[in-house]
């Protein structure tokens, strides 16, 4: 049985391995602006979509909502004019038939 406390857990927000590299090279506006947007997204919680972006100047923020673990995770920061969510669950490269 679930415990209730587990239930109003708040989300945490952390930076995927792989985007590191790229926070490491944004100024600290930047960063805190992301930040800010991720935190925004964690209050929503379950309420959030599974996987997203949004806009930041020329960057596009890629995160990933995991309701289960409550975590909201950064996943990729991109220079693309658009805003088209990656999927993390799906591998990168294509299936051979």
């Amino acid at each position: 049985m679930k415990s209730q406390r587990n239930i109003h857990r708040p989300f945490t927000v952390e930076i995927a391995a792989a985007a590191w590299n790229q926070v490491a090279r944004l100024s600290r506006e930047r960063y805190r602006a992301i930040q800010a947007r991720l935190e925004e997204i964690a209050a929503l919680g379950a309420l959030a979509e599974e996987s997203g972006c949004f806009p930041l100047e020329e960057l596009t923020i890629h995160f990933h909502v995991d309701t289960r673990r409550r975590l909201v995770s950064l996943m990729d920061i991109t220079r693309d004019k658009g805003c088209t969510p990656k999927s993390p669950a799906r591998p990168s490269s294509t299936r051979a038939s």
